[in-house]
């Protein structure tokens, strides 16, 4: 005779959720708020699931998302790679069984939007290191992003910006579909418990438009397509009351499409061929930076995207993930805060001349974390860097040069 399933299609909320009247996600044998409490989860008709068998030895994430995080899951993230600064930070990241093995051929030069690339994409296994216990991993290296995660419609809203997405970047024109986001992140923003209902409603069906518009061509218009996608997702990610993980798995889906997208026209730039000085006249400079804004938003898009696909299924319990410590593709961005926050043309320039940049190639840090100082490093740097060295490490590297992260 086979066996029933363990799960019946017609669960109720387990005894501790009724009680305290909050919403239960029915993950058996126990929800992820009873995980997270280290209570027990009973059904209704059903045993108490033990919850030692889900203790993570962690202290709680504050406010974080509340997602069943399966404690045998493991990565290749070396908690002990603090020790030296200097040395070369691989392995840290985890990545899908297959990734996409990218080779950019192409100089660092700031093309027009206008070029178009056509590069080759190889589908190879990544290399794993041992793997690593998932508690310490999400305590140390983890929960800063989240923070940043959690913080992204807010500023979006009020700053225009994101750590992968510049402040200037919408300046001129912001696509329709970034439109709608930008607007669904204020609504969600002056969400409470009595519109709720309505807001997410109304972000669920700006989602349902996104989901079936046509696809996106143009740099911009990818870049755009990639930006609102994310912040509905994280927005999703957040929500107490999520209404459909159809939806989150529809965005998730269309991340992973479109993130190859945008990886074809992102240019990575090459340290080796950097430019020292930039043109004197003011014409030259303002679409050198124009045309930076755009290519680094895209670059750290495309990057971000791809650590954010990996942040979603490690939440979500993925046990498949591995890590080859460059989150499955090539890449390189600019690491330097003065360039990134510069409010024009020639605050650019001068930031260009009078502070050292560093361009990241595959997450190795090392020669930043030799040579950079605290101002140089952006929100988005230290969001890779703890992910990399873990939090106290990057704040040891903060503190021995006088500064707090």
């Amino acid at each position: 005779m086979v066996a029933q399933s363990p799960a019946p299609p017609r669960r109720k909320s387990c005894e501790a959720c009724k009680v305290s009247k909050r919403r239960c996600d029915l993950t058996f044998p126990a929800c992820s708020r009873c995980i997270q409490r280290n209570i027990p989860c009973v059904y209704p008709g059903r045993q108490p699931a033990a919850s030692a068998s889900f203790d993570l030895d962690m202290p709680p994430l504050e406010a974080g998302p509340q997602f069943p995080v399966d404690s045998t899951f493991t990565t290749g993230i070396d908690l002990h790679a603090t020790s030296s600064f200097a040395a070369p930070v691989t392995d840290a990241l985890c990545v899908g069984s297959n990734y996409v093995d990218y080779q950019p051929p192409i100089s660092w030069q700031e093309p027009s939007s206008a070029v178009s690339l056509q590069p080759v994409f190889d589908i190879t296994n990544p290399r794993a290191r041992p793997p690593k216990p998932l508690s310490e991993i999400v305590a140390s290296r983890l929960q800063f992003s989240m923070d940043i995660l959690r913080d992204a419609p807010r500023s979006m809203v009020i700053e225009n910006q994101a750590p992968w997405c510049h402040p200037k970047l919408y300046k001129s024109s912001m696509p329709r579909v970034m439109q709608d986001a930008y607007g669904c992140c204020s609504l969600y923003t002056s969400k409470n418990e009595i519109n709720a209902p309505v807001i997410m409603s109304l972000i669920d069906a700006r989602i349902q438009d996104l989901l079936s518009a046509p696809e996106p061509l143009t740099l911009v218009e990818v870049l755009a397509h990639t930006h609102a996608l994310l912040l509905y997702q994280i927005m999703h990610l957040f929500d107490g009351d999520i209404r459909s993980q159809a939806t989150s798995n529809a965005i998730f889906a269309a991340l992973q499409s479109i993130s190859l997208s945008l990886l074809a026209l992102v240019q990575f730039p090459d340290r080796t061929k950097s430019i020292d000085l930039l043109p004197l006249s003011m014409e030259p400079i303002i679409d050198f930076w124009e045309s930076w804004v755009l290519h680094e938003s895209a670059r750290r898009t495309v990057l971000f995207t791809f650590y954010f696909l990996q942040i979603y299924k490690l939440l979500q319990g993925d046990r498949q993930l591995q890590c080859d410590g460059k989150l499955g593709l090539y890449h390189s961005w600019y690491l330097s805060a003065h360039l990134w926050n510069a409010q024009s043309a020639f605050d650019f320039a001068v930031a260009w001349a009078d502070h050292q940049h560093f361009i990241i190639d595959n997450l190795d840090f090392s020669w930043a974390l030799s040579n950079a100082q605290p101002d140089d490093v952006d929100s988005f740097g230290k969001m890779l860097l703890v992910t990399v060295l873990g939090i106290d490490g990057v704040k040891a590297w903060f503190h021995t040069r006088g500064a707090l992260l």
